[in-house]
């Protein structure tokens, strides 16, 4: 009895140790895949997954990067490759190049990477692909708008709008006729992937304006035509006559309908002749000053006629022969509220030289502060001389008057510009302003001060300096018959200036150069030009504050050559030939001996 009830109990406990090593087995292999899909999920984590194409571009396995520039070299080959299309009755061509076409990376790089991790280990293990990507590009609408239009006229029967003719007595009504045309829709559709070919369907095309519209314009352009119509401002009538507005009439497409305008140059022309004496020109805010002070000169408005608005009214209140004169305000480019903001309050250098009244220098110089005067420098900008008064020339207000040119006084148109130079150079000199580029005279000229002066020419040299405070500046000049003085207008800041200027040294006598000069008589001489002041070497400073702190330091070397005289002298004389001497008498000849005459005859 003790067997077969031992036999019975084992059964169970055999078939549960089975199970147990079954299910040890499933989870073992369970846990070796998730293992494995972990590992390739680490492994694949930065890569696009195997398989994967883009543009008939593999990329599976590339990192993104990686695959944006293998993306990237083929997208730029299919952009020049020619693109052919079939039409019912030939082909054409284009590129990607002339559609200024541009792929869409971004888009085809999110589309690769869809599926996640899933996808990636199925592909790893064979099992699977990625996904194939189609590459988009991107179209500029107006090529591929000419385009279309191209292929409406190689393709297509493009249709006629309605229109109105208007002639110098009657008008006439062009009737609108249905066309065909390229389907632009599909055109653009099919051409986003850059297709090698592509064929065209030819669709029935409605013209955009229909007979009933301009046959509607026509009867608002007949009774626009049928008087006499006027435009007042006040007592100030500007009439348009019938044939005038003839002349005028315009039509356009507006609002779902064609609409009739009239030709805004031509109108303003026509209503200018009667009211163009009540326009007037915006005026920029200016800056005045008065001693030490400056202040703002308020901008104003100007007001023009508004010939868009008195068109409306013409061509849409077809009852009324006198319509009103509208106006619209212009704005001036520099205002009032911009003025003040540059917040220029008080002056902070003025320098003044003088000069003999009434030489043709004169004239130069006055012209010039003329155009430089209220010249306004925003912080951290520069000014250059040169660039501000433009090449000196007659038609710009100069004359001629002399000025130095290699070591002797000459006359040019401009002359006396130096002048103006020395002052603008001393003004920014004591507004402590940065000193960019300056050049001494060749001669010392009394005139000014030693060494801390500037000359100027068209090509060079230059004066350029400077607003390196943070205020913006205002030049003001005022020239008068014998001066001209240079005020700058800024805030002070604390600025101060001290300089310095040290006794010449190093002399150098003029001595006197001669020239040749064959047109002058052989012998003559010529004095061209007197000797001048001496040559010599100065130094000057200049220190400038800002408060108590120094923020430059400066120290400049000048050295001026002598004003040499110049003397022309003519070819030499020519020697005279030596008089000629009288022939010396010679002695008479001697008979010969008789024995040695000469028989005679023979």
């Amino acid at each position: 009895m003790s067997g077969p009830f031992m036999s019975v109990a084992t059964r169970p406990r055999r078939r549960g140790r089975r199970a147990l090593v079954v299910g040890a087995v499933v989870v073992a292999v369970l846990v070796a895949l998730a293992a494995a899909v972990g590992l390739v999920a680490l492994l694949e984590r930065d890569n696009l997954t195997r398989g994967t194409t883009i543009g008939g571009v593999g990329v599976g396995g590339l990192t993104e990067d990686e695959a944006r520039t293998a993306v990237s070299e083929a997208a730029a080959r299919r952009v020049t490759r020619p693109i052919t299309l079939r039409g019912p009755t030939g082909t054409a061509a284009t590129t990607g190049a002339e559609l200024r076409a541009e792929p869409k990376l971004h888009e085809a790089l999110e589309a690769a990477e869809d599926g996640g991790t899933a996808k990636r280990v199925l592909a790893r293990l064979g099992l699977g692909d990625g996904p194939d990507v189609p590459l988009s590009f991107r179209l500029a609408p107006v090529p591929a708008a000419r385009l279309a239009n191209r292929l409406d006229q190689r393709f297509g029967d493009p249709p006629r709008d309605a229109t109105v003719v208007v002639g110098t007595e009657s008008l006439r009504v062009v009737e609108a006729r249905s066309g065909t045309s390229v389907d632009r829709v599909a055109l653009r559709r099919g051409l986003r992937t850059l297709p090698s070919s592509l064929r065209l369907d030819v669709v029935s095309a409605r013209p955009v304006v229909s007979t009933a519209e301009a046959e509607s314009a026509a009867a608002t352009i007949e009774r626009l035509l049928d008087g006499t119509r006027r435009v007042r401002a006040g007592d100030a009538v500007a009439t348009l006559t019938p044939t005038r507005l003839r002349t005028l009439v315009r039509t356009q497409r507006e609002e779902g309908a064609l609409g009739v305008t009239l030709d805004p140059k031509g109108l303003a022309a026509s209503l200018r002749v009667r009211l163009g004496d009540l326009e007037r020109p915006p005026r920029d805010a200016t800056f005045a000053a008065s001693g030490a002070r400056a202040r703002v000169v308020r901008s104003q408005f100007g007001q023009e006629l508004a010939v868009e608005r008195i068109a409306r009214s013409l061509t849409h209140n077809l009852d009324s022969t006198i319509h009103r004169a509208w106006f619209s305000r212009t704005e001036p480019e520099f205002t009032t509220a911009d003025a003040e903001a540059l917040d220029i309050r008080e002056r902070v250098s003025e320098f003044t030289t003088y000069y003999a009244c009434c030489q043709p220098r004169v004239t130069n110089i006055q012209r010039a502060a003329e155009l430089l005067d209220g010249t306004v420098l925003l912080p951290r900008t520069g000014f250059s001389l040169n660039e501000a008064l433009g090449k000196r020339t007659e038609a710009n207000g100069f004359v001629s008057a002399p000025q130095i040119y290699r070591g002797r006084l000459e006359d040019a148109v401009g002359g006396g510009i130096s002048q103006i130079a020395t002052t603008l150079y001393n003004a920014a000199f004591f507004a402590g302003l940065k000193l960019v580029a300056h050049q001494a005279h060749q001669f010392y000229i009394s005139r000014y001060p030693m060494g801390r002066e500037a000359t100027v020419s068209w090509g060079g040299p230059e004066l350029i300096f400077r607003n390196d405070w943070p205020a913006a500046l205002l030049i003001k000049l005022t020239a008068t018959d014998s001066s001209i003085t240079v005020s700058m207008f800024s805030r002070k800041l604390g600025r101060r200036v001290k300089t310095t200027t040290g006794e010449p040294y190093a002399p150098i006598a003029p001595r006197t150069i001669t020239v040749s000069n064959p047109s002058l008589p052989p012998g003559a001489t010529s004095t061209v030009q007197d000797a001048g002041e001496s040559g010599f070497t100065v130094q000057y400073t200049r220190e400038v504050f800002r408060g108590a702190e120094r923020i430059k330091d400066e120290h400049y070397t000048v050295r001026y050559d002598a004003q040499n005289a110049i003397v022309e002298i003519g070819p030499p004389r020519r020697a005279r030939p030596p008089a000629a001497e009288p022939p010396e008498e010679s002695p008479p000849a001697e008979e010969p001996p008789a024995d040695e005459a000469q028989p005679p005859g023979g």
